[in-house]
């Protein structure tokens, strides 16, 4: 808790809140914080924040939430939590992973984002990754051709 900022604080207990159902007075007239449009993160808060206090949100609200509940800030924070280099294959492949579930119209907006910001899904980021793997039969794969 002492290691995030006020913004990722708030996005971390107004998602916890949505995900429980359960929004406690002090979290519902909190300020979410300045808004910056180079960071995602505050403009996740805003939205959260207008779900929350809306009494009946729109289809594409919930659709925008969802995503953000169901694929950005789990990767987010496990970005933040495991930011080594050679962790980049498995935040790209949770990147895809988590966001499977959208239509395909939507997958048609999403995976070119994801596309752009794969540098870590490049085959020789992914052999450094798999160096480096907890699973000796993976590192194995990479050392056999050696």
């Amino acid at each position: 808790r002492n290691l995030l900022s006020k913004g990722q604080q708030y996005l971390l207990d107004i998602s916890n809140a949505i995900t429980l159902r359960n929004c406690r007075e002090d979290l519902a007239n909190r300020d979410p914080g300045p808004l910056f449009h180079s960071r995602w993160l505050t403009a996740a808060n805003r939205v959260l924040r207008l779900y929350r206090s809306s009494s009946d949100p729109s289809g594409n609200l919930t659709e925008i939430v969802g995503f953000i509940l169901k694929s950005c800030i789990p990767g987010w924070f496990v970005i933040k939590k495991s930011k080594y280099f050679t962790d980049g294959p498995k935040h790209v492949f949770q990147a895809i992973q988590t966001s499977r579930y959208l239509s395909n119209e939507l997958l048609q907006v999403v995976d070119p984002i994801i596309q752009r910001n794969a540098f870590f899904a490049h085959a020789e980021n992914v052999l450094l990754a798999m160096l480096v793997d907890e699973r000796e039969h993976i590192r194995g794969l990479v050392t056999e051709g050696s």
